[in-house]
């Protein structure tokens, strides 16, 4: 979940340039998002899209500070009342990044110039839900369960130890908890890292360019790329956080992968903390039946 940086702006550049790729603002309910593409902003909700061209939108209501909204103003005609959407986020920072590149974006208008009827420029297109990604849920249940067969096999170890070579053995497999103990730390920092794009990300669409590399553009026009993907289709979703040319993943699944995470350090903790001890008390546990063995 990596991505590097490469700066592709000049010192005359806007402050939105024109080759930045689509930026998407998922919703605060499931299967509603905003998307801001090049000359219109798409609304997306899990049964229809609307599109709204640039031209049509009078205005935008800034999100208060702290706030995870912001209002897009059609323009009307002047004895007409204009239309307006509420558009929502869950996080305060990738809303008002979103809300102040579709201001930027904006056409300069004259105060007396006539307006047109913004709404009759508005196209609506059902949704056609996509398929469900199999393969990424049985990877994940996969691994879950190579986790919990390992645990239910450590436990039975540990119950089942009698013989000094029992002890031995387990004093060996304890000295797995070195490097669990950096899969520890590793499982935090993607914990951590996962929970930074929850609450900071943007995300905006990826092209892809070969094998599992992705390239986008970030809001401030530099042309980043993330390696290391499973998926291979041609367009995906990118989720990263504009504080870290680092941090980026596929798609904007953050509550799985993070309760996926959880799930993983904890055991993950557990058993290097379990595999610690029996590795310092086996020794004694051995010495202790090698002597009771003697009488």
């Amino acid at each position: 979940m990596t991505s590097d940086g490469m700066a592709s702006t000049s010192s005359g550049a806007s402050a939105v340039p024109a080759t930045t790729s689509a930026m998407i603002l998922p919703g605060r309910r499931r299967g509603f998002e905003v998307r801001f593409e090049q000359d219109a902003l798409v609304l997306e909700t899990p049964v229809l899209s609307r599109r709204i061209p640039i031209t049509a939108i009078e205005q935008v209501e800034p999100p208060k500070p702290g706030g995870r909204s912001f209002v897009v103003v059609l323009t009307a005609p002047q004895a007409g009342s204009p239309v307006s959407w509420t558009v929502q986020g869950r996080s305060a920072a990738a809303v008002r990044a979103f809300a102040d590149a579709l201001q930027r974006k904006l056409p300069v208008r004259d105060a007396a110039e006539p307006r047109a009827d913004g709404t009759l420029l508005v196209t609506e297109t059902p949704i056609v839900k996509p398929p469900i990604d199999w393969r990424r849920i049985a990877s994940r249940a996969a691994v879950s369960l190579y986790l919990l067969v390992a645990a239910a096999m450590l436990t039975a170890g540990i119950l089942g130890a009698y013989e000094w070579y029992g002890a031995l053995g387990f004093w060996l497999f304890g000295s797995l908890a070195i490097p669990l103990r950096h899969f520890v730390y590793g499982t935090w920092g993607f914990t951590k890292e996962t929970w930074r794009l929850r609450t900071r990300g943007i995300l905006v669409e990826g092209r892809r360019l070969h094998n599992d590399v992705y390239e986008f553009t970030d809001l401030k026009g530099r042309t980043r790329k993330l390696a290391g993907t499973s998926t291979y289709t041609a367009r995906v979703e990118i989720l990263y956080d504009p504080e870290d040319r680092t941090a980026a993943q596929i798609g904007r699944g953050t509550t799985g992968t993070l309760i996926f995470a959880l799930f993983t350090f904890l055991l993950c903790l557990g058993m290097t903390t379990a595999l610690a001890c029996l590795a310092l008390a086996s020794p004694l546990f051995a010495s202790y039946l090698a002597s009771f063995n003697r009488y």
